[in-house]
């Protein structure tokens, strides 16, 4: 028997392997990134459930909470954003002690007027919103999510 041939066979064995692995773990980052934009993912979350009823319940339940909560331009900001934004729901929904309303931060604030900027421009184009860099939600706030009303992972019984 030539060993040459047995090692050949031997590394194409674990080439396809690892071929195989990595397809795999690309299949399932990929299934996995896709869910966890669906709004089903955040409503989940016991402090996102009054939230995810007020979205469901308005004209922009056809948006997932990505589209106007993360940054959209580009996809490495996007995700470093998810994953900071991810890990802090994360921590305070283990640890049940986010606020009795939930607050976006300003970070935060910035992506939502960015992200409304970018689907109703032509809306605003022609007003003192339309050169960016307000806060759509000051006057806005209820459109989605009523008024202050999203409570949070403190449950009150």
């Amino acid at each position: 028997m030539d060993t040459g041939q047995y090692v050949n066979h031997n590394a194409l064995k674990l080439m396809l392997i690892g071929c195989a692995v990595a397809v795999a773990g690309m299949l399932f980052a990929g299934f996995g990134y896709a869910y966890a934009e669906t709004p089903r993912f955040c409503g989940t979350c016991h402090s996102m459930e009054q939230a995810y009823n007020t979205w469901h319940a308005s004209n922009h339940k056809q948006l997932a909470c990505s589209e106007c909560h993360l940054p959209n331009g580009n996809i490495a900001v996007k995700l470093v954003a998810k994953a900071q934004t991810g890990i802090n729901d994360v921590y305070h929904e283990v640890l049940r002690n986010y606020p009795a309303t939930i607050q976006v931060t300003a970070t935060g604030k910035g992506y939502i007027a960015d992200n409304c900027l970018r689907c109703h421009q032509s809306t605003v184009e022609k007003t003192g919103m339309g050169a960016g860099g307000q806060d759509c939600t000051k006057c806005h706030r209820s459109l989605v999510h009523d008024r202050n009303k999203s409570k949070g992972g403190i449950k009150v019984e």
